[in-house]
């Protein structure tokens, strides 16, 4: 199985345009972003999240609708940013606890 699709089966979703524009809406505060490594460091077995650059300069990319598409079509993991840099509001906020045994 890769990325949640399991063989033989068509599991796979396509966004469409009005779902990739709601969701750009409600969770994206900027244009900056980060995305999931592909695979896992051998040394550690993490997945990291990095800044994608622009392809042939250090420039680094812009969130674009076809970006979230693919996310949502389970393509690419990306990460987005809950602050906005201007007005230092959230429109979402995200916890994450683990409890010890």
């Amino acid at each position: 199985m890769a990325r949640g699709r399991q063989v033989g089966m068509n599991l796979a979703l396509k966004a469409k345009g009005q779902m990739v524009k709601d969701y750009f809406h409600l969770f994206v505060n900027r244009r900056a972003y980060v995305v999931q490594s592909v695979r896992p460091q051998p040394e550690s077995g993490h997945y990291y999240y990095y800044r994608p650059k622009a392809k042939g300069t250090n420039k680094p990319m812009c969130l674009t609708e076809d970006t979230i598409r693919r996310h949502l079509e389970g393509d690419v993991t990306v990460g987005l940013y809950a602050i906005n840099p201007t007005t230092q509001r959230c429109k979402w906020v995200a916890i994450w606890c683990q409890l010890y045994a």
